[in-house]
């Protein structure tokens, strides 16, 4: 499964998200999807389990611009 795979099933329903995986569009924003954030936490936290990562601290706060394909790419970024 793949970085981008992994992170959407963690957004979704299946890890700590609202809306089922193929309702995750990269392009939304976390609150469009449902986040806000403590059950963004819950995400910062799942991928750093998930990943063994340590999340970048700029990007531990939720903002209305936060989407998915933003998540991603930080996973890719700190699970090299």
């Amino acid at each position: 499964m793949s970085v981008r795979e992994q992170v959407i099933r963690l957004v979704s329903n299946e890890g700590c998200g609202v809306l089922p995986a193929e309702e995750i569009h990269e392009q939304r924003s976390l609150l469009e999807i449902g986040f806000d954030s403590l059950r963004y936490m819950e995400l910062v936290v799942l991928l750093e389990e998930t990943f063994h990562i340590t999340f970048p601290d700029e990007m531990l706060e939720i903002s209305a611009e936060t989407n998915v394909s933003e998540i991603i790419r930080a996973v890719e970024s700190a699970h090299v």
